[in-house]
């Protein structure tokens, strides 16, 4: 009688064992889970935070800073339904709407024109990256069905227009400097390239036309350019082949 009662408690105990450590993994992976998607969260956020901080160089439509502002209120969102705790979350969920709304009401777009030209390659390259990050999160709220098809379309082209004028204008001081240092070939490629991808353009804005006629007659004066230098290069020749005939034909001294 009392062996099988206490076979009946240990297997009881075992049960409450293996059940407790089920448990204990149950809750283990929840908090995994929680972990990864605050650390996801926090991750867009920052990344998002990072792109409106370039709102001094940069020119935000309207709809472009609602959906970035969006997407951090997503993100602020995800992390309050698995910890509904954190305070910093709440308040900053109410700064975001608050936000949010003063764009809608008081937002005055800048021009286009306000874009802050790279001075040299190293804030172009910066600054293409900045765009083509902000591009893709276009594309991804779009994606998710977060942003209406009329309003991408239009943004997309916006920042695509962005990143060609950054391109064109970091040509342009290329070509200038290649041109400085007497480097006519390689201004005149830089050039070409350049003409060629505006001249390709349907949707040229009042900038983009300014620049192609910029180029344009900045590669007339190097032609003018670089003809000079082949007549001078040619006559420095010609000047060389005279003077090695003279000292090969000049009459010979007898001793």
């Amino acid at each position: 009688m009392v062996l099988p009662l206490i076979l009946l408690l240990a297997g009881v105990l075992l049960f409450l064992i293996i059940g407790y450590n089920i448990i204990q993994q149950y809750k283990q992976k929840v908090e995994a889970e929680k972990r990864a998607t605050i650390v996801k969260q926090k991750a867009i956020i920052t990344e998002t935070d990072e792109m409106l901080l370039q709102a001094s160089r940069i020119p935000f439509s309207k709809e472009l800073l609602i959906i970035l502002h969006n997407r951090i209120l997503d993100a602020l969102t995800s992390i309050q339904q698995v910890d509904p705790g954190l305070k910093q979350v709440n308040q900053r969920i109410k700064d975001i709407n608050g936000q949010l709304t003063q764009i809608a009401q008081n937002y005055t777009q800048p021009s286009d024109a306000s874009l802050r030209m790279p001075d040299n390659d190293k804030q172009a390259v910066m600054m293409l990256q900045v765009v083509k990050k902000i591009r893709a999160i276009v594309r991804s709220e779009h994606s998710k069905g977060k942003v209406q098809t009329p309003i991408f379309v239009a943004e997309n082209r916006r920042l695509e227009l962005m990143q060609l004028k950054i391109n064109i204008e970091n040509a342009l001081t290329r070509a200038n400097g290649a041109k400085l240092n007497r480097q006519f070939g390689t201004s005149k490629q830089l050039l070409d390239k350049a003409i060629e991808t505006l001249n390709s353009l349907p949707d040229r804005d009042e900038y983009l036309q300014s620049k192609l006629e910029q180029m344009m007659q900045m590669k007339q004066d190097l032609l003018k350019q670089l003809k000079q230098a082949s007549d001078s290069d040619l006559k420095e020749r010609q000047d060389k082949e005279v003077d090695e005939l003279d000292v090969l034909f000049q009459p010979k001294k007898k001793w």
